[in-house]
């Protein structure tokens, strides 16, 4: 992703809390809505547990979607959607990305007993911000 761009996502990304996860499993698809942190490339992390339905479904498809959007009291219209491939965080990377999450969320420790991280690496990522674009049209970031 351009620099530029991947500046745009990450400043917008520090506004929000909340996303919507979107998986599929069977033909059927499934929403959820999520507390997320990223990194400095753009991956996004969310806490879960294991028995979820969504994350059931990353067992059998990794590729999910997500939409990002922050409510404005004018009329701009704001938002961010992604496709990308969801994995659990693997052991070795853990404290460092765990560190990352609950910095954003200090209240996550009361869930390490039963909640897993994950990590999205976004493959497509659109970006709506009529203020910056003059339009309402998605913008491609990446």
């Amino acid at each position: 992703m351009k620099a530029a761009n991947l500046k745009i996502v990450l400043e917008y990304l520090s506004q929000n809390r909340l996303m919507a996860l979107s998986t599929v499993s069977n033909g059927r698809p499934w929403s959820a809505t999520v507390f997320f942190a990223f990194d400095s490339k753009g991956n996004i992390y969310f806490y879960s547990r294991p028995d979820t339905k969504h994350a059931k479904h990353i067992l059998k498809n990794s590729f999910v979607s997500v939409a990002i959007n922050h409510y404005q009291k004018k009329s701009n219209v704001m938002g961010l959607q992604m496709v990308g491939r969801v994995k659990r965080v693997l052991e070795k990377n853990f404290k460092k990305d765990y560190a990352l999450y609950r910095k954003r969320f200090p209240w996550a420790d009361d869930f390490k007993n039963d909640h897993e991280l994950f990590m999205i690496t976004p493959t497509e990522i659109h970006y709506v911000d009529e203020k910056r674009f003059r339009h309402f049209f998605r913008v491609r970031m990446k």
